[in-house]
């Protein structure tokens, strides 16, 4: 009998072994804490203490709290936020409160759960040392100047009605930072007027003293309005990054194909780099330009200790700094080959693009055939040793296959490439697409344009000056999706440029088409656009 049980609860445990699963606990915890209760009470008025308590309803962990709080007027120095409890967390005042004032503590982002990380976003603390509670609002979005793009964790900041060192020199009198879709909203505000203020703050002092850092501003003074109120309008910022006063050198980095690319702060006639410990010898460096002559890259002739050296970059505004040749990771031997758009109505050549200057190109190893028919060609470098072009006899409409042997083109660091074929020839006019535009803008846009086609990689296709009301044709066409780009060409000059604080000079106006415009093969497509003047 004794054995018959010990027989059954060894089968039983078997079973039970057999069936063990992993407990899951049921779906990830994506919910951030929730705010329960606080000491005092959130919306408190007549506060005159020095610390606040907030109570969750799980257990909960502080992190980042210098960037995470943000106190609104804010505060120097800053409160200190500590967890006091399993579900507790204390915020200490260490400045004094204005008298009258309505304070916003945004700390949903400096307090998360503490098993799965959440944090408790979107969370404020309102309190006020008046006998009310301040409830104007000023709601706003924030984009990039020049691409449009939502802008998020951007400081915007209101400024009161006069001051204009605050930005720079002084804290502003309120502040909120923008969400994922680049929205804000400044409340808890007093019926003043204020100067709306965005800035991408790069050292967390409230001020624009960086010349890296990116800034919008608001055109005039703003009000701030009630919820209720259908007719104002949102405040709507647009993130530059002014062209620096003064030359200096940005970046200075070396790229896997040994080439230096060197970023300066404004465009330069000339750069040179000069070795400070060089004595005796000779190294050059092949440079190319960047279109805005704001980028310049640079292949040393000789990569043997070069990175021993220390080089002053020298433009014709003097010395700008020293910098040293440091590759990241080995050179790759083989010599990276790709082919270029064709400009317009410019059909029989092939572009060649290389990623290293080019010292030599055997042209007995490059055939290009038509229906099995060879085609006479001629080769030519580019003013950078970057581009090679084939030149050809080809008919219109017809392809025609470009073969490059192995080594047929060599870099000056002795680099080559395996086997190369490029499909060449102009595509029949049935298979390309021809797009009309013409632009109607409002009489407060008075300024040349500039517009641009771009694919749906994002890129420049098409550039032209446009004027109001007149149709632009853009023939010959790749189908496909693409949009356009409509610049307000303030000055002139040819290209979008950035605003500038110190005079009140916004960025260049910049308009993306809302809708993707379908270029198809045959097609005639017609556009009239009537961009917003906001």
């Amino acid at each position: 009998m004794r054995g018959r049980r010990v027989a059954c609860v060894a089968a039983l445990l078997a079973l039970g072994c057999a069936q063990v699963r992993e407990i899951t606990g049921g779906e990830k915890d994506a919910q951030g804490p929730t705010l329960i209760s606080a000491s005092p009470p959130n919306g408190s008025v007549r506060f005159s203490g020095d610390r606040f308590v907030l109570r969750f309803d799980e257990r909960v962990q502080v992190e980042r709290p210098r960037t995470g709080l943000l106190v609104s007027p804010p505060q120097d120095p800053a409160p200190t936020i500590q967890v006091t409890g399993a579900r507790e967390v204390e915020v200490r005042l260490r400045a004094a409160l204005l008298p009258n004032t309505t304070y916003t503590f945004a700390i949903g982002e400096a307090v998360k759960d503490l098993t799965e990380g959440n944090r408790a976003s979107g969370l404020s603390y309102v309190l006020s040392t008046g006998d009310w509670l301040d409830s104007l609002m000023i709601p706003g979005t924030v984009t990039h100047a020049f691409t449009e793009a939502a802008q998020d964790q951007v400081l915007v900041m209101l400024l009161a009605e006069g001051d204009t060192a605050g930005f720079t020199k002084g804290r502003p009198a309120f502040a909120t930072r923008t969400d994922p879709l680049g929205r804000f909203v400044l409340d808890h505000l007093p019926a003043n007027r204020f100067h709306v203020v965005a800035l991408r703050d790069l050292n967390g002092n409230y001020r624009y003293d960086l010349p890296a850092e990116e800034i919008a501003f608001s055109e005039e003074l703003v009000s701030p309005f009630s919820s209720g109120d259908s007719t104002a309008v949102p405040v709507r910022l647009r993130l530059f990054q002014e062209a620096s006063a003064q030359q200096r050198m940005r970046e200075a980095t070396v790229l896997d194909d040994r080439m230096m690319r060197i970023v300066l702060a404004r465009p330069a006639e000339r750069l040179e780099l000069v070795d400070v410990a060089r004595s005796g010898g000779q190294l050059e460096w092949r440079q190319e330009w960047g279109v805005r002559r704001d980028t310049v890259f640079l292949w040393p002739s000789d990569t043997t200790a070069v990175d021993l050296g220390r080089y002053q970059v020298i433009t014709e505004d003097g010395v700008l700094d020293t910098v040293r040749y440091r590759p990241l990771r080995p050179m790759p031997f083989h010599l990276s080959v790709k082919a270029l758009p064709a400009p317009e109505a410019v059909l029989l050549e092939l572009r060649l693009r290389t990623s290293r200057p080019i010292a030599d190109v055997d042209s007995s190893r490059i055939s290009i055939v038509s229906d099995s028919l060879a085609i006479p060609f001629q080769t030519q470098l580019g003013p950078d040793d970057r581009t090679l072009v084939l030149r050809t006899q080809l008919e219109p409409n017809r392809r025609a296959e470009a073969l490059l042997l192995p080594k047929t083109l060599r870099d000056i660091y002795g680099g080559s490439h395996d086997t190369l074929r490029f499909t060449m020839g102009g595509m029949e006019s049935r298979s390309l697409g021809i797009l009309r535009v013409t632009i109607q803008v409002e009489p407060v846009i008075a300024a040349p344009f500039i517009l641009e086609l771009l694919d749906a990689q994002g890129n420049s296709v098409r550039r032209t000056a446009v004027q109001p009301n007149e149709p632009m044709t853009w023939e010959r066409l790749t189908p496909g999706n693409h949009t356009l780009r409509l610049i307000a060409d303030a000055n002139g000059n040819g290209r979008w440029d950035p605003g500038q604080w110190a005079t009140g000079t916004r960025p260049e106006r910049v308009w993306l088409h809302q809708e993707p415009i379908n270029v198809r093969a045959a097609w005639d497509l017609g556009i009239v656009w009537k961009p917003l003047s906001d």
